[in-house]
């Protein structure tokens, strides 16, 4: 196989990838699990009381909470047409992107202010990955259903 046909094979290859949805019936899949998980990541916080065993579980709730926006984001809407699948991709290009960014940037040092008011302490700590990840997940998912509400008036 010759360069140019790697190349051909890759780029068919990426084109489906980016263009992969799940069907309508999994944003209401979606939808449960991040709301049965995020109950749950408030009733292990409140009930139980082993560290070792909360720390476990609210590391599995929320990598679950990821998982159900994550499936809401990628589901088609009932009815998908060119308009809603360019409202689509600027929800993820555009606000997703700039949002992941800034909050990356700005979060360490709001939580060193909040830490030096609360605690008295001064240390730069980064964000975390499930913080940047549901912040990303969240906004594409706010700003696809502004967008959309905005085209349909």
């Amino acid at each position: 196989m010759n360069f140019k046909k790697i190349i051909a094979c890759e780029r068919k290859s990426l084109e489906k990838l980016s263009k992969f949805q799940l069907p309508h019936k999994f944003k209401r899949i979606g939808w449960v699990l991040f709301i049965a998980s995020f109950v749950s990541l408030i009733a292990t916080s409140i009930i139980v009381t082993d560290d070792s065993l909360k720390s476990t579980i609210i590391v599995i709730v929320k990598y679950t909470m990821l998982i159900g926006l994550l499936v809401v984001s990628l589901s088609k809407e009932p009815i998908e047409d060119e308009f809603i699948r360019s409202i689509r991709m600027r929800s993820y290009y555009m606000i997703a992107f700039i949002v992941g960014v800034l909050q990356t940037l700005v979060m360490p040092f709001i939580n060193l202010g909040a830490d030096a008011l609360i605690n008295g302490g001064s240390s730069l700590k980064p964000v975390n990955d499930f913080f940047v990840l549901w912040v990303l997940l969240f906004c594409q998912i706010l700003f696809f259903h502004l967008f959309k509400s905005g085209a349909d008036e």
